[in-house]
């Protein structure tokens, strides 16, 4: 028998190796888990994934794969339909679709998924996030993040940002009550003010009220220098108030008054009501010992009595809580 010709085997080879090469149609493995989101008593949970990586649209066969915490399992019932470049899915529990704006969860998952203490979530072998004690916030307002690009899975807070595979997007809150302004912590815009008079009786105030929900209405509470309290959780004295301010920032503040005290210091806050008039949080004090307390006023619970006749603490959104 005469042996077959070297260049078929070559030919036969290339075939191969041209089939091997040859790109994938779809896939899965490109999802990531960009964010997560627990209320106080984890009820009300959202986990978003994230197609990363230069997806071209085919990440669909979800079917049979495993989003998992320590305690739970989320089992994927089927494979997507529509292309996914781009895309994110959203898993939320039943506490969080009912939330009023809520875009629409993708898929349904148990109370309390996650831990809001420390855990490890992952989606089947392609991903996962880690969060230590003291990680996740659980102020009803902020969320767990980690851009689905970064390789080193590096977490950091914002506000929350739920978005569906429609790529319905929205924050939600789930908290009741008002917040506080913005002090600048967990990357939240801080107060500024600009001076747009040379004697400072006219300044412009900006202040974030987008970040934090509730927020109905804004007020200005200011004072001197005599005003303050002798010690941490005592009460400020007010010189006046500028209520209503609204929702629009900057706000221009004219007729910034003059202390009386023989200070030349004026002092000021911005605080917010929700429908309902109940102050917000005027934010922490702290002392030269380091002992940290609510600020407070000389009305109800520490309102202002002027803008608001009570207080509330309990939305934490816009300042470190105690």
């Amino acid at each position: 028998m005469r042996p077959r010709p070297l260049i078929s085997w070559a030919a036969a080879a290339t075939a191969v190796l041209l089939f091997s090469s040859a790109p994938a149609v779809g896939g899965v493995h490109l999802w990531r888990i960009s964010e997560i989101f627990s209320n106080a008593d984890g009820t009300i949970q959202f986990i978003e994934m994230t197609t990363c990586c230069g997806s071209a649209g085919g990440e669909i066969f979800v079917g049979g794969q495993a989003l998992s915490s320590n305690s739970h399992v989320f089992n994927f019932p089927g494979n997507l339909t529509m292309a996914t470049v781009n895309k994110h899915l959203l898993l939320a529990t039943s506490g969080y679709a009912a939330l009023p704006g809520a875009p629409a969860p993708d898929y349904i998952l148990p109370n309390n998924f996650f831990s809001t203490t420390s855990d490890t979530i992952s989606f089947a072998v392609y991903d996962t996030l880690i969060f230590p004690s003291g990680a996740l916030p659980t102020d009803g307002a902020m969320s767990l993040n980690k851009n689905p690009e970064d390789a080193t899975d590096t977490t950091f807070r914002g506000v929350n940002s739920p978005t569906n595979l429609h790529e319905q997007t929205g924050t939600v809150s789930a908290v009741s009550g008002p917040p506080a302004v913005p002090d600048g912590t967990g990357g939240l815009r801080p107060v500024t003010v600009a001076s747009l008079t040379p004697d400072g009786s006219s300044l412009q105030v900006s202040f974030d009220a987008a970040a934090c929900a509730n927020g109905a209405d804004h007020h200005i509470l200011f004072g001197q220098r005599s005003g303050f309290p002798a010690a941490p959780a005592g009460s400020f004295t007010l010189l006046g108030s500028v209520c209503n301010i609204g929702n629009v920032a900057p706000y221009t503040w004219s007729g910034v008054p003059v202390s009386t005290d023989g200070s030349n210091l004026i002092w000021f806050l911005v605080v917010t009501t929700d429908t309902t008039r109940i102050e917000g949080s005027w934010g922490v004090s702290r002392n030269a010992q380091g002992i940290e307390a609510e600020r407070m006023g000389p009305g109800t619970n520490g309102a202002s009595g002027t803008c608001a006749p009570d207080k509330s603490v309990a939305n934490a959104c816009g300042h470190t809580p105690l």
